[in-house]
């Protein structure tokens, strides 16, 4: 018949096991988003297991010595989390120097003084408060969670430290209790932190990547894609061709229907493009009220014409507007190949508009207008004088 555990027993198993469960999850996260504040979460969350250890285990280690490199590695933590922080200059050397110097010395000290253990928790604990109280405001409300946190670790080692003679399985289990909290509560608020900075990071990026009324891209992304495209041209023959799409009767819609019925066909017209693109790789960007910038990466100019700006005057033509029920869109393209010369994307796009402002101003029955690489050559050596 075998013997039933005792109920520390399973406490205090379970207790690790979260732990450690906290500390492979912190680590695969840090992986995965790059988040260094969840590695060093980790690695005191780890020291915290190794003391509960050293309290279990009998060794010549006190316990009272490793318990001051949790706090440690936890302060290194805390200056990440609160980086975001202004005015936390002078804070942040003091909780640097205790942290990543004065812990460990006094760590190795408490070996032969409960005292140094002391000194070293008050000092550290009165920094973090001190970075805690100013960093209050900046860093709701995530940081809610490290009130808490801050309490558990302070009652753990204080257990360690005022613990009488030799240290009992009830102390690992109310040391593993504490530590298990205060990790918990580490970990919830620095993945909230996460998450709200990862949110901002994507509006952010979706500022400059992505205009805000059609959806489409930016000048900057087209700008870099033409870049791109040129790099491919010029080392593996792969041709690509930019094109600027005018929405031509966009001002005859706005004098007649109004300028909210204008604003609907440019979110119109900006999907029609969006949707007449054959490939993935190409990209469509706003460049003005009434233009749209199209690269067509892997074509010739003359099946890019035939494709890609065929589609988009017929996407135009293909039902009314749903602002002007009378009313379709009518496109005017021009179009020429990606140059493999220093002509930069803005030059290059300066140069199609004025040749499309060409188009608009003469009233060409055509509506896709193919320049060549010489005229677009002219043009550059014209505007250079």
């Amino acid at each position: 018949m075998t013997d039933r555990l005792d109920p520390d027993q399973l406490w205090l198993g379970a207790c690790v096991g979260a732990q450690l469960l906290l500390v492979l999850i912190c680590v695969i996260q840090a992986n995965a988003y790059r988040e260094r504040p969840l590695i060093l979460h980790a690695a005191a969350t780890l020291m915290g297991v190794l003391t509960v250890e050293t309290m279990i285990g009998n060794y010549a280690v006190q316990p009272r010595a490793v318990v001051l490199l949790v706090p440690a590695l936890a302060g290194l933590q805390f200056l990440d989390l609160v980086s975001h922080a202004g005015g936390l200059r002078k804070a942040r050397r003091w909780l640097v120097g205790i942290s990543a110097v004065a812990m460990p010395l006094l760590a190795g000290a408490a070996l032969w003084s409960a005292w140094f253990s002391i000194a070293g928790m008050v000092l550290w604990a009165l920094i973090v408060v001190m970075v805690l109280a100013r960093a209050w405001r900046q860093s709701q409300p995530w940081i809610i969670w490290l009130l808490p946190a801050l309490i558990a670790l302070l009652l753990a080692a204080a257990s360690v430290i005022w613990a009488n003679g030799a240290p009992s399985l009830d102390d690992a289990v109310r040391l593993s209790a504490l530590l298990t909290a205060w990790s918990a509560c580490i970990y919830m608020g620095t993945v909230w932190r996460g998450r709200i900075q990862g949110v901002t990071r994507a509006r952010v990026n979706a500022m400059n990547t992505v205009d805000p009324l059609t959806g489409l891209a930016t000048p900057l992304v087209l700008t870099q894609r033409v870049q791109a495209a040129r790099h491919l041209t010029k080392r593996y023959g792969h041709p690509s061709v930019l094109m600027v799409v005018h929405i031509e009767n966009l001002g005859a819609i706005g004098a007649e229907f109004g300028p909210e019925a204008a604003e609907s066909a440019v979110l119109v017209a900006a999907n029609r493009v969006r949707e007449a693109l054959l490939r993935e790789g190409d990209v469509a960007a706003r460049l003005t009220h009434a233009r749209i910038g199209v690269l067509a990466e892997g074509a010739a100019p003359g099946e890019a014409a035939a494709s890609v700006a065929t589609r988009i005057l017929v996407a135009g033509l293909k039902e009314p507007l749903p602002a002007a029920p009378a009313e379709y869109l009518r496109f005017r393209i021009v179009l020429a190949a990606v140059p493999v010369d220093d002509t930069s994307p803005k030059q290059l796009l300066h140069r199609l508009n004025a040749r499309l402002d060409q188009e608009v101003q003469g009233g060409s029955e055509r509506r896709i207008a193919t320049v060549t690489a010489e005229e677009l050559q002219i043009r550059t050596d014209f505007n250079s004088l």
